[in-house]
């Protein structure tokens, strides 16, 4: 027992001793360590104030290649079926027209609604409404490249049947490619903005750390059109005038 005793109280005072000794180098380490976090906070604030935040603008503008034309078929009949039927003998003839005319291929005519439906009318006598008869609808977009053209090829799908004309749509099919331009250029601004920026604090730019972009088109508008206005155009001798003006690509940068 006295054995034991001695033994733990050794192990005690060695204990202590160690405790004694290290306790200092620990609260040195501690100490190093704080100041090195704050040192370290220290660049991460001083880095932070060297950061220069800027916004870049870039702009292409060409004129369109492309219009997209939308028109269509509207047939009145008694059943539905007479209705469609009408309505696709009618649609023949413009889909006759655009290819031999115009020579539009037919992977550049997409059908954009499709319908047939009832009409009612009101019967004041028993209180209720009765179907009157049926109207089938059939409207298409025509890709068209021949900008020059588009007034002749509006008249000449009216002549053919067209009774709904939606409007008319520009666009360029370089479109991805001008966005690329139109992001260099707002690259190109945004970088002369920061270089200005440093030069001014007498410092200079080392590098980009972040960078995020907008696009955007800015067309001319879509012109719609009633068949009234095509067809008296037509009937005095005149071609529809449409006028592509041109695109606008823009892109943003910050």
């Amino acid at each position: 027992m006295k054995l034991k005793r001695w033994a733990a109280a050794a192990a005690a005072a060695a204990l202590m001793a160690a405790a004694v000794w290290y306790g200092p180098a620990a609260v040195d380490s501690a100490k190093e360590g704080t100041a090195l976090a704050a040192a370290e906070s220290g660049t991460a604030a001083a880095s932070a104030q060297r950061t220069i935040s800027v916004s870049g603008e870039g702009k292409v503008t060409v004129k369109p290649d492309i219009a997209y034309v939308s028109f269509g078929v509207s047939s009145r009949a008694d059943t539905a079926n007479e209705a469609q039927t009408a309505n696709a003998k009618a649609f023949a003839a413009i889909e006759k027209t655009l290819k031999d005319e115009f020579g539009v291929k037919p992977e550049d005519i997409r059908t954009s609604g499709f319908s047939v439906y009832p009409e009612y009318r009101w019967v004041e006598k028993s209180g209720e409404s009765v179907i009157s008869g049926y109207n089938a609808s059939h409207t298409v977009t025509v890709a068209y490249r021949n900008l020059d053209g588009l007034g002749k090829l509006l008249d000449a799908v009216t002549k053919a049947g067209a009774n709904q004309v939606g409007g008319v749509r520009f666009a360029a099919e370089s479109a991805e490619a001008l966005e690329i331009q139109a992001i260099e250029k707002a690259m190109a601004n945004a970088r002369a903005k920061a270089d200005a920026i440093a030069k001014a604090a007498g410092a200079k730019v080392a590098g980009v750390l972040h960078v995020s972009q907008g696009s955007s088109v800015s067309a001319p508008p879509i012109y719609p059109m009633a068949k009234i206005e095509l067809t008296a155009a037509a009937d005095a001798g005149y071609s529809t005038s449409i006028q592509p003006g041109v695109l606008e690509i823009s892109a943003s940068v910050s």
